[in-house]
């Protein structure tokens, strides 16, 4: 369980897993990169959304059984982010709980909850994150419910908006011979334009960049 009394969109069921195995292929460009066997034309995603079989870098394939009946989705999965929900959360600034537009109406500003865990700081007023936006109607219950927000000192601020920066990745390098990936690293951000990692990353959630971050001492 996660504690929360409404699951929020972004937690993972264990029915939304997807065990399809991957593999290192040869590339026309030279070089092995990391592949499902077999591939799928929407597998590899960029800075702009799905490369559809273009050079980027590799997403996990999960589910979206959230409206599915609960025998058919299975259990929600503590502190595991469904990675369909939480691209569709950054690049549309969903809120995390309830998953509607996040944005304010009356600033235009978007509000986050940001941990240290979570969250690295760019900037004076710029950082970088994996959690997706939570509007002012669920942050109490965010706040109240989440095990995370309760274990770390939490910054509640808003921002003007984002920009894509990249992905949280494992890393996997070719075993000698045979080229079954074998795991390098876990949880490592991976920027766009770092190529060098992209053929041996796993993507498992979007990274994106807060622009115009401003502190909120009392939350509306």
């Amino acid at each position: 369980m996660t504690g929360y009394t409404t699951v929020p969109y972004v937690i993972a069921y264990s029915n939304e897993l997807v065990k399809d195995p991957i593999w290192f292929e040869d590339t026309p460009c030279g070089g092995p990169r990391l592949s499902y066997q077999p591939p799928g034309e929407n597998d590899w995603v960029g800075p702009g959304g799905v490369r559809r079989n273009a050079l980027g870098i590799l997403r996990a394939r999960v589910l979206d059984l959230r409206d599915q009946p609960s025998d058919v989705r299975g259990h929600e999965r503590m502190r595991k982010l469904n990675t369909l929900r939480q691209w569709k959360c950054m690049d549309d600034l969903l809120c995390q709980v309830c998953g509607y537009p996040a944005v304010d109406l009356e600033t235009g500003r978007f509000p986050w909850l940001l941990v240290k865990s979570v969250f690295e700081r760019t900037g004076l007023d710029s950082g970088r994150t994996n959690a997706p936006p939570c509007c002012w109607a669920c942050m109490p219950k965010a706040l109240a419910e989440c095990r995370m927000l309760q274990d770390e000192p939490v910054m509640v601020c808003t921002a003007t908006g984002v920009t894509s920066a990249g992905v949280l990745a494992d890393l996997y390098e070719p075993t000698p011979i045979t080229g079954q990936p074998t795991p390098h690293a876990r949880n490592i951000f991976i920027s766009w334009t770092n190529h060098s990692w992209h053929s041996r990353s796993f993507a498992v959630a979007q990274v994106v960049e807060l622009h115009g971050i401003r502190p909120v001492v009392e939350p509306p």
